[in-house]
């Protein structure tokens, strides 16, 4: 299922709101930009100037252009902004804490300049986009960063324990994507529908949109780390290098025995992986049926996310939310 569509295809029918989105993606290169010539500052860039999907700002200005069509871009553009140099400063932290060399197709931060500078970079980063969001009007965006990034910790933190774990059930799984991702989604349509003065009916339908979409995301995310080769910008298979457990891995546990399973296990807790490990891994996870589970996961989590915006009346950004949606279990990356 996943994978199935181009680049090109995801992105057909945004033109709308073309304007808005370029502005902030300005607004985004212009935020690292200020930084001083310091090697802090262009590790801080690094990432943010390779580029990425941007799907985040995206939903922050389709969840507030579903409200409203006609105050200019710029009220909620620092929002937008925020959240890109927050996913950034995760990933940034993300390949520190799991050793990765390679992101969007570069060397990592961590790589090429090493753990405190990247650490650093994050941390630079996280600060930006809390000055961008302490300034707005609105106050209550405030608290809905501040609390997405707490539970970004505590979902990474999560991960990390449950590293290894074979045993993990799929309700530890779903927690720890709902932490660790989708509460980012969560928070980007959360705070696009605060921007536009939705009542609370609608804001609480726009975050679970967000929130049900990211698991969606996230479970894609875990088949193309299997399914999508060195192509998407990254190695092939770094959960299973990695030890973590994803949707996939737990059903074929469930759903393999005897040798298969053993071998499952074994790899899955190895600290050290050879190809062949990987590559063993990746056929019994495809043999079991997993990705095909995987795969109706994410679909169910998609569908419960678009019947999230009955509420909304009909409109450009509602229909852009929608094919989001549905176009997420096909994405190619």
């Amino acid at each position: 299922m996943a994978g199935g569509m181009t680049m090109e295809s995801f992105w057909e029918g945004f033109e709308p709101f073309g304007g808005d989105i370029s502005y902030v993606n300005r607004e985004i290169i212009k935020q690292v930009s200020v930084f001083s010539p310091h090697p802090l500052a262009a590790a801080s860039r690094h990432l943010v100037e390779v580029g990425g999907k941007r799907i985040r700002p995206l939903l922050v200005i389709l969840s507030f252009r579903s409200l409203d069509q006609k105050r200019d871009i710029t009220y909620a553009a620092p929002i937008a902004v925020a959240v890109e140099l927050i996913h950034t400063a995760t990933l940034i932290h993300d390949d520190i804490i799991d050793r990765s060399s390679k992101r969007r197709g570069v060397e990592t931060v961590f790589k090429k300049w090493g753990e405190v500078a990247a650490i650093l970079s994050g941390d630079l980063l996280f600060s930006r986009a809390f000055g961008l969001v302490g300034t707005h009007e609105i106050k209550e965006l405030t608290e809905v960063i501040s609390d997405t990034c707490i539970k970004l910790s505590e979902g990474e933190m999560l991960e990390y324990r449950h590293t290894g774990n074979t045993d993990m059930t799929e309700e530890v799984y779903l927690e720890i994507v709902e932490r660790k991702t989708a509460c980012l989604f969560e928070a980007c349509t959360r705070c696009g529908a605060l921007l536009g003065r939705g009542d609370r009916e609608v804001v609480e339908c726009l975050a679970r949109f967000g929130r049900y979409l990211g698991i969606s995301f996230q479970m894609v995310d875990d088949i193309l780390d299997i399914t999508g080769g060195d192509r998407f910008g990254k190695p092939m298979a770094i959960d299973i290098r990695e030890g973590k457990v994803t949707i996939a891995a737990l059903h074929a546990l469930k759903h393999t025995s005897g040798g298969d399973r053993k071998t499952l296990e074994s790899i899955i807790k190895k600290k050290r992986k050879s190809k062949k490990d990987i590559d063993v891994a990746s056929e019994i996870i495809k043999g079991a049926g997993s990705i095909e589970y995987a795969s109706k996961r994410a679909e169910w989590f998609s569908k419960k996310a678009e019947a999230e915006l009955g509420s909304l009346p009909d409109s450009e950004a509602k229909a852009g939310l929608v094919k989001i949606a549905r176009n997420a279990i096909y994405r190619p990356f």
